[in-house]
């Protein structure tokens, strides 16, 4: 197994991408704004937001692609360029694949006319790289420092979307758990409270002894109840 590969099945890496819950979901505005400004401003034929798991590349966002591709939003790891930028936090920069040690061989050349490519990793604050932002024209190009330094910018925002969009999951997964608590503990001190006003009716009644003791006991069962259901 080489480099790439490891990284690729590395389980750490792996477990984020499940738990950023990106993966086969709908495209979305703040994504395609970026690859539209990436294909316009660089005129490129195709951007890419792309997302490496264990098989295939997910587009979580794409401007270009043959419809039936961009229907699909994923092709297999053998057709895919952006794998190679998680090895390196520094752009993947091609001027013609078919010259590339790497990817001559990569079945995406004959298949998806992918000539020139200029991608970006998406790497998260703690170093783990998740896929790419990415450029490709149908015929070779050299890149411009520029559109280099541009893709690079646009990577940037694309890898703060998904951390700010992390957070802003985590703080409501957050505000979920402290309100079914509330309702949690609201359904104990209504339970509670009805529990004394019936012992003080009890007491007063001047009930025998194992009666009283058989009430509290059931109390207690239906207090465990709850407890566990919490």
């Amino acid at each position: 197994m080489n480099s790439v590969d490891r990284i690729i099945h590395d389980p750490t890496r792996l477990a984020r991408l499940e738990e950023l819950m990106l993966l086969d979901t709908p495209a979305e505005e703040s994504f395609d704004r970026l690859t539209r400004l990436a294909s316009k401003i660089i005129e490129t034929p195709v951007s890419l937001v792309t997302l490496i798991d264990a098989n295939r590349q997910f587009f979580k966002s794409q401007v270009g692609l043959p419809e039936d591709l961009a229907e699909k939003r994923q092709t297999p790891l053998s057709h895919s360029f952006c794998q190679y930028t998680l090895a390196t936090t520094e752009p993947l920069v091609v001027a013609d694949a078919r010259r590339h040690p790497t990817l001559k061989n990569n079945p995406a050349i004959a298949d998806l006319n992918v000539i020139a490519y200029l991608g970006m990793p998406l790497t998260t604050t703690d170093g783990i790289a998740l896929g790419a932002l990415c450029v490709m024209d149908d015929k070779p190009r050299i890149w411009t420092e520029r559109e280099i330094e541009i893709v690079c910018e646009l990577g940037v925002s694309a890898m703060t979307e998904i951390e700010l969009r992390a957070q802003i999951e985590a703080r409501a997964r957050i505000e979920a758990d402290l309100l079914e608590r509330n309702r949690q503990f609201e359904r104990v001190y209504r339970f509670a409270s009805t529990t004394l006003e019936h012992m003080k009716e009890t007491l007063e009644q001047s009930v025998e002894k194992e009666e009283l003791r058989s009430y509290v006991n059931d109390m207690l069962d239906q207090l465990a109840r709850l407890d566990e259901k919490s």
